[in-house]
C-alpha cells in the first residue's frame, strides 16, 4: 500500500524586499553595498538593515553615528498591493543612516520613522525613511567603477617587448 506524502509549500505572498532607494540613476537594496558620506568623504558601505527613529538613543548609545545617504527618491514596499510605490526625496536632503561597526564589518542602518496617514495611503507601508538636511553632504555619488576600461580608457596594459 502506497504513502501518502504531504509537501505544504509555504510562499511569501510578496517578495522580502521591502524597500530601496535610487542615486544617480542606480537603485540601491538592502544587502549591498551603499553610497554614504560619513564626515568629509563618501564610502560605499553593506546596507544591513532598519533603525526605528523611535529608538536612535539606544543606538547611538551603542555607538553608531549618523550617516548622510545622499538619494533622489525611495520606494516601500505596499502591504496592500505588494507593488513598490516611490517618492521623491527633496532637493538638498538626505535619508538619515546609522554607522553600525559594532560587528565584525560596519554595515548602515536606514533610519525609519512611523508613517503619516496619508503616507500609509500612499504607500501602504507603516515605516517611512527619516529625510533629512545633510549633516555632511547630499551630493550624490557616482556608480562603483566596474573595472572594465572603455575604449576611452586606452589600453590597460603595455607590451613588454
Amino acid at each position: 500500500m502506497a504513502k501518502r506524502v504531504w509537501i505544504w509549500i509555504i510562499r511569501q505572498p510578496f517578495p522580502s524586499m521591502c524597500a530601496t532607494f535610487e542615486s544617480t540613476g542606480t537603485q540601491h537594496r538592502p544587502g549591498r553595498l551603499i553610497p554614504i558620506w560619513r564626515g568629509s568623504r563618501f564610502e560605499r558601505v553593506l546596507w544591513g538593515g532598519f533603525a526605528r527613529s523611535e529608538r536612535l538613543g539606544w543606538w547611538q548609545s551603542k555607538g553608531c553615528l549618523p550617516v548622510d545617504v545622499p538619494a533622489t527618491r525611495f520606494a516601500e514596499r505596499s502591504h496592500k498591493d505588494g507593488r513598490l510605490h516611490w517618492g521623491d526625496v527633496p532637493e538638498g536632503h538626505v535619508i538619515r543612516g546609522l554607522w553600525d561597526a559594532s560587528g565584525p564589518i560596519p554595515q548602515i542602518l536606514i533610519v525609519t520613522r512611523p508613517a503619516t496617514v496619508a503616507e500609509v495611503e500612499v504607500f501602504g507601508h507603516d515605516r517611512m525613511p527619516q529625510l533629512e538636511a545633510p549633516l555632511y553632504s547630499s551630493v550624490p555619488i557616482g556608480p562603483e567603477p566596474t573595472g572594465e576600461a572603455g575604449p576611452e580608457d586606452g589600453p590597460r596594459q603595455m607590451e613588454l617587448f
